[in-house]
């Protein structure tokens, strides 16, 4: 705070060209071949899998939102901050009197219930660790951590679940899979490209040799 700049604070970033490393970073994201994964050839007919998959990604989920509420907090520009609070809210829903009843991770807790996943079930395997770990460092610095969670997550992820919507279609379509993968494949793109145009602000505004 000792080198306070007011204009950092509180003035509007103008609109501006995606930055070549973001651009470089989503290509690689889209093209990378995760809708190909061999997990959901196995998961469209083995509900094993499926449940492997609902139990890493309640763990996931939680701190994925509080990451997202970390990297805010270090966002000194009120615009580029209420961009993210975008995505966080997004992440959440609104209240119904103390239930957040249309927050992810809430719409993904009905999945487990409704495929009679009981909560002890529910423990993380070492590649989430490792996943959760990495998502905490990366986070540290506010360029990277818009990188993890914008494209390392919200993007990536739109072809993981448009996968797994399909595996749950063929091998538990009597569970509650849709309200939770429709709210994210609904939103996450948005999110990406959000997450994206704060990166390209602060990498316009403050260079590529700070982070």
């Amino acid at each position: 705070m000792q080198d306070f700049i007011f204009d950092d604070w509180f003035d509007a970033p103008k609109r501006v060209r995606r930055a070549p490393e973001v651009s470089a970073a989503l290509e690689y994201a889209d093209s990378c071949g995760i809708r190909d994964h061999a997990f959901f050839q196995v998961a469209r007919s083995d509900p094993a899998a499926l449940k492997v998959w609902v139990c890493q990604e309640l763990v996931v989920t939680g701190p994925f939102s509080q990451a997202l509420l970390r990297l805010a907090a270090q966002i000194s520009n009120v615009h580029l901050r209420s961009m993210v609070m975008v995505v966080i809210n997004g992440e959440h829903g609104r209240l119904k009197g103390m239930e957040a009843s249309n927050a992810h991770p809430w719409l993904l807790n009905q999945l487990r219930i409704s495929m009679n996943l009981r909560r002890e079930e529910v423990q993380p395997v070492a590649e989430t660790l490792e996943f959760l770990a990495t998502l905490d460092k990366e986070t540290e610095s506010i360029l990277a951590g818009l990188a993890a969670t914008g494209i390392g997550n919200e993007r990536l992820i739109l072809g993981e679940y448009g996968e797994i919507k399909k595996c749950f279609e063929e091998c538990w379509p009597q569970s509650d899979y849709s309200r939770f993968l429709d709210a994210n494949i609904g939103e996450d793109l948005r999110h990406s490209e959000m997450l994206c145009d704060v990166a390209s602000s602060i990498i316009e505004q403050h260079g590529r040799a700070e982070d």
